[in-house]
């Protein structure tokens, strides 16, 4: 790790957190995870170990410190190291390639994490109103997992090339 692609990181994590706070809920309260959109990005542009584990463990801290959702302190800090070895894993050997390909990898990062939040949450405090998990997979998981999936493409397509060849060099 050097300092340039940590102060990208920094950048990365304060701009998930700024867009975790100011998108409103629009599904039942529930909202997209923009600091795991921001952590996928910031592995596709810096694809090593250690970069994933350390921005895995800093949008962990960060998302447990902003969530409201019961048990969500213990199982962000679970969860996002977890996606964050996932995405370096699919990244590298699976989907590296094509606009297509990343617009894959933010869907599935989605639905791991989703999946890993929502196991760990149940396992700790129970899901809100006595939801099963699989109705929560359904109607929060896999919705956001899709918009992360259309982002993704859009963000490639627009700013993606043009941001990694700037933060690269």
């Amino acid at each position: 790790m050097n300092t340039k692609s940590l102060v990208h990181g920094a950048i990365f994590i304060a701009l998930g957190f700024i867009f975790h706070y100011t998108i409103p809920g629009f599904f039942f309260g529930m909202k997209p995870d923009f600091m795991l959109f921001f952590m996928v990005t910031y592995i596709i542009i810096y694809p090593n170990v250690k970069n994933a584990l350390a921005i895995g463990v800093a949008m962990g801290i960060m998302s447990a410190i902003s969530t409201s959702f019961p048990g969500g302190q213990v199982a962000n800090m679970i969860d996002k190291p977890i996606t964050a070895l996932f995405t370096l894993y699919a990244y590298r050997y699976l989907l590296n390639s094509g606009a297509i390909k990343k617009a894959i990898l933010y869907f599935l990062a989605t639905v791991v994490s989703g999946s890993a939040f929502l196991g760990v949450a149940m396992m700790i405090a129970g899901l809100p109103d006595g939801a099963p998990f699989s109705a929560m997979f359904v109607t929060i998981v896999l919705p956001t997992a899709a918009m992360s999936g259309a982002l993704g493409l859009v963000f490639d397509k627009l700013v993606g090339k043009q941001l990694a060849r700037t933060l690269t060099r």
